[in-house]
């Protein structure tokens, strides 16, 4: 599913990314790494930050019926209904996420299952990133990749981080985030990763 909403996302904002958005992180440890992306550098959709926030209503639905018509199974009235339903849920769509990708990996920030409005409201504030099978509502979770000896490795946040938005509104999201992350393969690698990113506001909702 996370897959599916992230391409539900790059369809519903804008096809090209602000110019000024840029992203970068460095890992320690077990594994090392420097990447750095922007809008320049990088392929749709790897640089990009999603929240309902900054969508308008006509947005939100759009892509709450692509994500509806996902499979072909139900009718155009089940997918209405669907939709009418969705809109009425908090949050509706995607309440925030954050990708920071390159070719070297990098990360996906989420909220955690469960978070609503009130729990990551529209205003800079600091949240813990938790393990995802722990983390609470009003946490974030990470997804990490890097390329460890020419080869993809994903890692696992196995204890907390953290997350500081010093900008969350309708122009942008700016801040900072730490977290340390295990293998999630045979090789028992711990990295350290610090980071920091800027995105213009993509939306029809935006200032």
């Amino acid at each position: 599913m996370r897959t599916s909403l992230a391409v539900l996302v790059a369809l519903a904002l804008p096809r090209l990314a602000a110019a000024d958005n840029h992203c970068e992180l460095t890992a320690t440890g077990d594994a090392t790494a420097t990447i750095s992306v922007d809008a320049a550098t990088t392929q749709q959709g790897k640089l990009t930050a999603a929240t309902d926030y900054w969508m308008s209503e006509a947005q939100l639905r759009g892509a709450l019926a692509q994500l509806a018509g996902l499979g072909g199974k139900l009718s155009k009235p089940e997918q209405a209904r669907k939709v009418d339903d969705a809109m009425k849920r908090d949050p509706r769509f995607m309440l925030l996420s954050i990708t920071c990708l390159a070719d070297g990996g990098g990360v996906i920030l989420s909220a955690a299952r469960g978070s609503k409005y009130a729990d990551l409201p529209f205003a800079p504030q600091t949240y813990a990133i938790a393990p995802s099978l722990e983390a609470k509502p009003g946490e974030l979770t990470a997804m990490v990749h890097l390329v460890v000896d020419g080869k993809r490795e994903s890692f696992a946040v196995k204890r907390p981080g953290k997350l500081v938005l010093t900008q969350f509104d309708g122009t942008g999201i700016a801040g900072s985030f730490t977290l340390e992350a295990d293998a999630r393969g045979a090789a028992p690698r711990h990295v350290s990763l610090t980071g920091q990113f800027h995105y213009a506001c993509s939306g029809e909702a935006c200032k």
